[in-house]
């Protein structure tokens, strides 16, 4: 393995499936150590609590890598690419709200009742997102304390894991396959995210088919603020585990 330009280390607290980091937050720590747009894919289950190398391979690709592994244990690969992503209507910071009221998990239904995103444990974000009124799914989300700094500036890392969980929750939702994994994933932030604001989640099929196609699915998320301007926006490939 080359030398890292890096390290990242996901804390306890930022999980996604039990045990295991948020791929959305991953995702955001190392695109900042891009210069660029990148396109993220992950590998593997990313571990809690490690000291992760960041690797840069060439000038196009940086990974994020386990050193405890023989084989350079690669949980993430950043790709440079020309951002690419899908449009849809914004959405009201009331109507998102209102959809909320049919997230479809319960407690003991949630397939990631831990995680920091979209999980039901105190101190989630409460990424709860219910089906809109045309089949699009949404909920209301304000960036929590926690993630604003002393300036003011809220980190980019809570927008990348909201509009993740939102895709994510999307993609299940009809109850075909209760816990899917993202496999790709981009996001632009279109404006700063203002400390105290409300906004408008939205995740949809993006520009793929509605419905699984065999183990893979599609998927795209955006924030809107309450003028109706689009605030982020992402796009993603999501995978169904492999039957036992």
């Amino acid at each position: 393995m080359s030398d890292p330009i890096g390290v990242i280390r996901i804390g306890a607290f930022f999980q996604g499936p039990t045990d295991q980091g948020q791929g959305g937050w991953t995702a955001s720590k190392l695109a900042a150590c891009a210069d660029g747009p990148v396109t993220i894919r992950l590998l593997r289950p990313i571990p809690l609590e490690t000291d992760l190398a960041v690797v840069r391979d060439g000038v196009d690709l940086w990974r994020l890598c386990d050193p405890r592994q023989d084989d350079g244990g690669a949980i993430m690969e950043a790709a440079r690419w020309t951002p690419a992503f899908q449009d849809t209507a914004s959405v009201r910071v009331e109507d998102a709200a209102a959809a909320r009221r049919t997230f479809v998990y319960a407690r003991r239904t949630h397939p990631v009742p831990h995680c920091f995103s979209c999980g039901l444990r105190s101190g989630s974000m409460g990424v709860h997102v219910g089906r809109l009124s045309d089949g699009r799914y949404g909920c209301d989300w304000s960036p929590p304390s926690w993630a604003i700094d002393r300036a003011g500036v809220v980190d980019p890392g809570v927008i990348w894991a909201a509009l993740d969980c939102a895709a994510g929750c999307y993609v299940s939702a009809d109850g075909a396959v209760p816990l899917a994994y993202t496999a790709q994933y981009a996001v632009e932030i279109v404006r700063p995210i203002e400390p105290g604001a409300a906004y408008a989640i939205v995740a949809w099929a993006g520009d793929g088919p509605a419905e699984w196609q065999g183990r893979k699915r599609q998927a795209a998320s955006a924030a809107f603020d309450r003028d109706g301007r689009i605030v982020a926006r992402s796009t993603s490939l999501w995978v169904a585990p492999r039957a036992a």
